[in-house]
């Protein structure tokens, strides 16, 4: 019986080595530059084993990550390695995504890679949500618009989605932005989106403050 199991572990181990990929890293981190569009990470990997090893598939977390082996089949002794590449575009801070490998050696036990992304936030507006409670004074107030890169942004317009809330936009000598709304009146519930049309660092986005009486 002592024979017998250990022919078995044997026979287990040399299985088990005659194919495999070896990852120095399944995780990368990256920090985004201002106004960057795409960030791309790369995988490699090894064969230590003794036979080829087939990628069957390579998925990734998200629409965002475009992932792909360069080559399919990788030969014993041989290197390769996974290329991911996430679209920033409208992404705002810690950005963690996952790419599943699944390869013939292991076809039930897919590797996962982990890409980390930190995206620059481009505009703080303090506070998102401006409320005025019912049957209170329909007095102005104020949101402030911060930008990453004061000297590349401009705010190209405001859009309020409902007329009884009057919006206008302040820009003092330093460059710096404010956003005033007013509402018609108090006695009625009522909500509404301010929309700031902005333009930073070459990339145009609207940015939501949020308008309501309770």
């Amino acid at each position: 019986m002592r024979i017998l199991v250990f022919v078995i572990g044997l026979l287990a181990g040399g299985s088990s080595s005659l194919a495999a990929l070896e990852w120095p890293t399944t995780e990368v981190h990256l920090q985004a530059a201002l106004g960057q569009k795409e960030a791309a990470a790369v995988f490699p990997y090894r064969n230590t084993g003794q036979t080829p090893v087939r990628i069957l598939l390579v998925t990734a977390s998200c629409r965002c990550v475009a992932a792909d082996p360069v080559k399919d089949v990788c030969a014993p002794g041989d290197s390769g390695e996974i290329r991911a590449r996430f679209s920033i575009s409208g992404s705002v801070g810690r950005q963690v995504k996952t790419i599943a490998v699944t390869t013939d050696e292991a076809a039930d036990r897919p590797t996962v890679l982990t890409l980390v992304v930190d995206v620059p936030q481009l505009i703080e507006v303090t506070p998102r949500f401006l409320v005025w409670e019912h049957g209170s004074q329909p007095e102005e107030r104020s949101a402030e618009v911060v930008s990453a890169d004061p000297d590349r942004m401009t705010i190209d317009g405001i859009r309020c989605s409902n007329p009884r809330f009057a919006a206008r936009l302040q820009r003092d000598a330093a460059g710096r932005y404010r956003l005033w709304v007013k509402p018609d009146g108090t006695q009625e519930p009522a909500s509404g989106i301010v929309a700031l049309d902005v333009t930073i660092a070459g990339e145009s986005r609207d940015y939501p403050v949020y308008v309501a009486v309770k």
